[in-house]
């Protein structure tokens, strides 16, 4: 069995995920990588939006590496929450810490259940984009919170299944080959935000997505419908607070905040991982 036994499953507002403390030392990334996608298979395994794994680091108090359900490397905002509680609790890391990942050394501190985490600093930001998708025209904006989003504001909340919309429009070729997350808004002129994530390497929705809610946020800000701290509802029903300062175009000190809890500790049995396609 690839890393060790024992796992962490923890959420961040709905986002779950299952959690190694690999200071013992990690198998070659290729490996982690086939096991992720086997233990995130919901119902045949342990079930997650992705696998985190902890290591000690040269750069920082703790490293943490994210593997989305379909064995990529990416960048977690919910995930970071969830690595530095349990750094903290495992006695890898102070309450205030840094975390190097793959998008550089970043800032958390435990605040109880809730984590504030530090994400990286916005970059290909476009406004106005707008593509054919699902037979209409869908209007907002693209930027790069760690991974690419696309936000469009809804006037109503939506119902039901978002991924017919939003796998169009994750694909579509104005976001190039790789495409990007999709983010829903609805933001009534009074009223808390509201906000659906689809995310590409899980390839569904997500019941919380925290690049996501920094994307929304800049974009509500940049619209002039909020100013920062931006609070926002999502799929779980619970809230991620983000905050920043200065131009949302150039934001300095973004920051997303909510709660990172511990579900439980077990132990992985062989077959966790039997007879689970991988997609290869």
């Amino acid at each position: 069995m690839p890393l060790a036994t024992e796992f962490f499953k923890m959420s961040a507002a709905g986002n779950d995920f299952i959690l190694f403390d690999g200071r013992a030392g990690s198998p070659p990334a290729e490996e982690v990588a086939d096991l992720a996608r086997r233990l995130c298979a919901r119902a045949l395994s342990v079930g997650a939006d992705g696998v985190v794994v902890l290591e000690r680091s040269a750069r920082a108090d703790v490293r943490a590496t994210f593997y989305n359900p379909d064995g990529g490397l990416t960048f977690c905002g919910n995930g970071g929450r969830c690595a530095a509680r349990l750094a903290f609790l495992q006695g890898m890391a102070p309450a205030r810490m840094t975390v190097e990942t793959i998008k550089g050394v970043l800032r958390a501190e435990i605040l109880g259940s809730d984590v504030s985490f530090e994400m990286p600093a916005p970059s290909g930001l476009e406004e106005g984009v707008v593509v054919e998708a699902a037979g209409r025209a869908w209007s907002g904006l693209r930027v790069d919170t760690g991974v690419p989003h696309f936000v469009t504001f809804i006037d109503a909340p939506m119902r039901g299944a978002i991924e017919p919309i939003a796998i169009e429009l994750r694909r579509h070729p104005r976001f190039g080959p790789e495409g990007t997350n999709v983010n829903f808004v609805h933001a009534p002129a009074s009223g808390e935000v509201l906000i659906r994530t689809y995310e590409r390497g899980v390839e569904a929705e997500t019941l919380a997505c925290a690049t996501g809610c920094t994307a929304a946020a800049l974009a509500l800000a940049i619209a002039g419908r909020a100013r920062p701290p931006i609070t926002l509802r999502t799929r779980s029903g619970q809230s991620l607070t983000i905050r920043f300062e200065g131009d949302p175009r150039r934001a300095a000190g973004l920051r997303v905040e909510g709660e990172a809890r511990l579900v439980f500790v077990g132990h992985l049995a062989d077959e966790a991982v039997r007879d689970i396609s991988t997609g290869a």
